[in-house]
């Protein structure tokens, strides 16, 4: 089956690089300008003093990772000095709503265009189809901080999903690249940590993908039903099942608290519940990826009892408790509004 992915709210995938100010990338004017670093060293080549200018441009990228600011040179400042246009070798050019200081925290990539890996994907399904299948016995759990529904799906060979096909999504347009600062907001106190600067897929952005599955009939048992080739559209209930309750359960725990910001968040909250609850499900379906995710959002947590929860967040999270538990949530603040990364609505086509 193909599907359209639509972004509702920015989404992260980190490939695990990082772009540094001092040696990566200028922020001049509301752009990032990503520098081409190939280029830049053929330019320097050319100079008479090449030799020279190379080892600087050398020393640009060490002391990038020093501890002491003053003693880090300026890509910028370099690049004037040396009598260089740095538009002449831009890799990539972003725009940004504020100025842009700290490292960037890339968005896995082909070439310069951002996609989803259908691993992310399938992580994300995975962990609805444990918590629809889950039977309620909470007792193999206990010491389980990182469950992944082996009892349930089977382990390594046998794992029913390895009947479950789900691609890469086709390349984003290289516009529905984004910066965005992701903030941790902490609901009692109202404190903002530092926040760190990640490449996002802008919300709104729109590509396809294909979900797949390649069991017959004589492989799987009758609770597995919707991995059988031809009924992967009863999935996409499963998926919504499971991100209604999510939201519901954040909506109880935002109404423990107030302020404008927590009222903002509940805006945001009730307007993807009624999208949520609204939307056909035999076409259509809601879910979380790539990173500012809760506990909730990564777990089957919405399905353990309110005790059995208490005993793994006392045993895995010291000085928690349950009651308010997680107390920080990942924010974008955008204008007047504020909303969480890593929404998307998936859609058959």
């Amino acid at each position: 089956m193909k599907f359209k992915l639509e972004t509702i709210t920015s989404v992260n995938i980190g490939s695990g690089d990082i772009f540094s100010p001092y040696s990566d990338y200028i922020y001049d004017n509301g752009y990032v300008y990503y520098i081409d670093h190939d280029l830049l060293i053929k330019e320097l080549w050319k100079k008479e003093n090449s030799e020279e200018l190379i080892d600087q441009f050398v020393q640009v990228v060490n002391n990038q990772a020093k501890g002491n600011l003053q003693e880090r040179f300026n890509l910028k400042n370099f690049l004037v000095e040396a009598n260089l246009n740095y538009r002449k070798f831009v890799l990539q050019k972003i725009a940004v709503d504020a100025v842009i200081r700290e490292e960037i925290q890339l968005n896995i990539k082909t070439g310069i265009q951002p996609y989803i890996p259908g691993s992310s994907l399938k992580g994300a399904i995975r962990t609805s189809l444990i918590c629809y299948l889950y039977s309620g016995e909470e007792k193999g759990l206990k010491n389980k901080k990182n469950y992944i529904g082996e009892d349930i799906l089977g382990k390594y060979s046998d794992d029913v999903l390895k009947h479950l096909m789900i691609s890469d999504t086709q390349p984003f347009q290289e516009d529905a690249l984004g910066i965005e600062r992701f903030n941790r907001f902490n609901l009692e106190n109202k404190k903002v940590t530092i926040p760190v600067v990640k490449e996002v897929i802008k919300e709104g952005s729109i590509t396809h993908f294909r979900i797949k599955s390649k069991a017959g009939s004589s492989d799987l048992k009758g609770k597995f039903s919707f991995l059988q080739e031809g009924n992967e559209e009863e999935l996409l209930s499963i998926i919504n099942k499971y991100a209604k309750r999510n939201i519901t359960i954040e909506l109880d725990q935002l109404d423990k608290y107030s302020g404008e910001e927590i009222n903002k968040l509940k805006d945001f909250y009730k307007r993807l519940l009624h999208d949520v609850k609204n939307v056909d499900e035999k076409k259509a379906a809601y879910l979380r990826i790539g990173s500012g995710k809760t506990y909730y959002n990564n777990t089957i947590a919405q399905c353990l009892s309110k005790g059995f929860l208490k005993q793994i967040i006392d045993k895995n999270f010291k000085n928690s408790n349950i009651e308010n538990f997680p107390t920080t949530r990942t924010v974008i603040f955008k204008g007047s509004f504020i909303y969480v990364p890593g929404w998307i609505k998936i859609t058959r086509e």
